[in-house]
């Protein structure tokens, strides 16, 4: 059984992010991270079974060193998460399950902010409070973010649509695209 240092603990515990909206994947990945190199992970399969009175030494020894595995994980888990993402994750004795319900939540989130950024990226129009370029920029970001929830929005559809949600006035850059792209 290998003992780690304080030292040590703590700085691979420094390098988790707390939890918010926008850095599950990341957190996720340093919480597993963190729990394997501590010699942790096996808390995150399937949980033993309670001994009974019958049991032999052996599992009881084996089912509280998954116990107290368990707590610790809940704790490391716990404590980096945001107050705001606490509260809506049902609670949870299990280090496994609360991991799963903290990624369904997450689901959840990614369904609700795919919808917002179509629907934003759809109703774009440019009304000259920016420069052109800064509102091609914004259009651009939210495709990226959508390339992030895993919708591919193509490149040409991109386009088209940005030069269609420029007003008549830049109807001249339009014909300049189509002009260059059929060449």
């Amino acid at each position: 059984s290998t003992v780690l240092s304080a030292s040590y603990i703590s700085s691979q515990l420094s390098t988790i992010e707390t939890l918010t909206e926008n850095n599950y994947v990341r957190w996720k990945r340093d919480v597993e991270i963190a729990l394997g190199l501590f010699g942790l992970d096996f808390v995150l399969e399937e949980q033993p079974s309670k001994p009974t009175d019958k049991s032999i030494a052996e599992y009881v020894t084996e089912y509280q060193k998954w116990d107290r595995a368990n707590r610790f994980c809940l704790n490391i888990i716990k404590c980096f998460i945001s107050d705001s993402i606490m509260g809506a994750i049902p609670d949870n004795n299990n280090a496994k399950q609360f991991l799963g319900a903290i990624g369904q939540r997450f689901v959840e989130f990614d369904k609700a902010e795919t919808g917002d950024l179509v629907d934003r990226l759809m109703s774009m129009k440019y009304d000259g409070s920016s420069g052109v370029r800064e509102y091609i920029m914004k259009m651009i970001h939210i495709s990226s973010k959508l390339k992030a929830l895993k919708i591919l929005i193509a490149e040409p559809f991109l386009v088209y649509h940005v030069l269609n949600s420029l007003p008549n006035q830049f109807n001249q850059l339009n014909v300049a695209y189509n002009a260059q792209r059929d060449k």
